[in-house]
């Protein structure tokens, strides 16, 4: 897949999912507690819910500043909750919100960077024990990843089918989709419905957990 969707390829798509997501956020992380900041996040054990939103304040301030070296590596990603470890949350908010509307003026948007934010906009759901990602949110992503994701399985989720290839695979959509961003385990997606051979390697993006993660 290309590093970047132009307007043109998919027009506004990826800015909108980004700044929307952008605002739940602020809005689900504003006013917490220190006891619920300092909460681990299941989905990111080695960040509590203050660190991830360094994290996604710190990527769109690189971003725009063009500090991309060594990005989207491990090292990136802590030099973000290393820099900001001291920083209130309410000054990452609005930091995050600064550069995330310049983010929204550029031609081109790295649409990794949209499904970054809801899916740490998912992780902080759970770790906070707030409702789940709206499906609304999700399943358009879900669509267009599916085929380009796994190109030789036809895919069965209350969605309908997505792709045509010859290896089906029925499962609930949000799992999958969560699977893509190595939140399940390798053991969560051997017990799907696969029909043989079942191709797990394809589905993660980053490394699937070594833990099950149940949300």
């Amino acid at each position: 897949m290309p590093d970047t969707v132009t307007r043109s390829e998919e027009p506004g798509v990826f800015e909108e999912i980004y700044r929307e997501a952008r605002q739940r956020v602020v809005g689900l992380t504003m006013g917490l507690s220190a006891e619920e900041l300092a909460r681990t996040v299941p989905a990111c054990p080695e960040w509590t819910v203050h660190q991830v939103v360094a994290h996604l304040s710190g990527e769109a301030s690189d971003l725009v500043s063009g500090r991309m070296e060594g990005a989207p590596s491990d090292e990136w990603t802590a030099r973000h909750v290393a820099e900001r470890e001291n920083v209130p949350v309410q000054d990452l908010l609005e930091q995050w919100n600064d550069f995330g509307e310049r983010i929204g003026e550029m031609p081109r948007i790295p649409y990794q960077l949209a499904l970054d934010a809801i899916t740490h906009e998912a992780d902080l759901r759970a770790a906070l024990g707030r409702d789940r990602l709206p499906d609304t949110v999700w399943q358009p992503t879900l669509v267009w990843m599916t085929p380009r994701r796994l190109t030789e399985v036809t895919v069965k989720t209350e969605l309908g089918e997505l792709g045509d290839g010859p290896i089906t695979l029925d499962v609930d959509g949000y799992e999958l989709w969560r699977a893509f961003f190595g939140r399940r385990s390798r053991r969560q997606m051997e017990s799907w419905n696969w029909s043989d051979p079942a191709p797990i390697d394809k589905i993660p993006f980053f490394p699937a957990r070594e833990t099950d993660l149940m949300e």
